[in-house]
């Protein structure tokens, strides 16, 4: 063993040099990386009120169905899953124009247009969704969006973004599927003649009418903002000086494990040599 520390000591030098060159490289590397904010917000999902025919519960109507993947959960569970949706994702960078900064090198800021096409939905959807983390509490019932971005600032804007349009495109589904419900109220009381039935027809429509006032009214229709987003004051990435010290950690170690690697060999060799003689 002594032996092997005599080898390694032996090139020191040159080891500490490629060392050195190599935290500089990795240095410079860390120094020019975005640095990435994060934006967070609490959310309490809320029962997902809905005009739906009978008496019958869930998670709405059939729109409203339909944006939370067949509702075949919670309305919390089901709430956590549409933040993570494509049609969400794919809502909330139209609104907010994110392809430009989701692909910068691809965007002409001068000409004010893409250098060769603007990049396909689907792609933006997966650039944006490595942006954007949603877990859900089963204990507290409450989920926590976080979204991760260049800017605090817009960091918080995207945040605040999510949450507004994912709300409003669940109540807009919730209210077209009452008035959908409200409609063929109306033209099965046109076409009804027996008094009993007209009449529960009539309460029907009365809910039914009274339900699609409270869903226009609700000021939060999915979510109740606990924490709501806020301009981050430092960054969440990248930790310089933890990285830089595990890469000079681990590129130590490499060192270390190829000199052990060439005296071993060396050593394996002469002991060969010696057997032979």
């Amino acid at each position: 063993m002594s032996g092997f520390w005599a080898h390694l000591w032996e090139r020191r030098a040159r080891l500490i040099g490629i060392w050195l060159v190599v935290m500089v490289l990795v240095l410079i590397r860390l120094l020019v990386m975005h640095a990435v904010f994060t934006s967070r917000s609490v959310l309490m999902p809320l029962p997902l009120q809905q005009v739906e025919q009978g008496s019958g519960g869930g998670l709405g109507g059939a729109s409203v169905r339909s944006l939370l993947a067949g509702g075949g959960s919670t309305d919390a569970y089901a709430a956590a899953a549409f933040l993570e949706s494509g049609q969400l994702m794919n809502a909330v960078i139209k609104d907010l124009d994110l392809a430009k900064e989701l692909f910068p090198k691809s965007w002409d800021s001068k000409a004010k247009k893409w250098r060769d096409k603007a990049p396909h939905p689907g792609k933006s959807r997966r650039a944006f969704d490595r942006r954007v983390d949603v877990s859900y509490d089963g204990y507290t019932g409450l989920i926590e969006l976080q979204v991760h971005w260049w800017s605090p600032e817009r960091a918080r804007e995207i945040t605040a973004a999510m949450i507004e349009i994912g709300d409003r495109m669940l109540r807009d589904a919730a209210i077209a599927e009452g008035e959908r419900r409200v409609e063929e109220l109306e033209r099965e009381m046109h076409n009804m003649r027996v008094s009993e039935i007209g009449s529960f027809l009539a309460e029907e429509m009365t809910q039914a009418i009274s339900s699609l006032a409270s869903i226009r009214a609700r000021s939060g229709y999915a979510f109740r903002v606990i924490d709501p987003p806020l301009a981050p004051d430092k960054k969440s990435w990248p930790p310089r000086l933890i990285l830089l010290i595990l890469m000079g950690m681990a590129t130590a170690g490499v060192e270390i494990g190829a000199v052990a690697g060439v005296y071993a060999r060396r050593s394996r060799q002469e002991d060969t040599s010696a057997s032979s003689t």
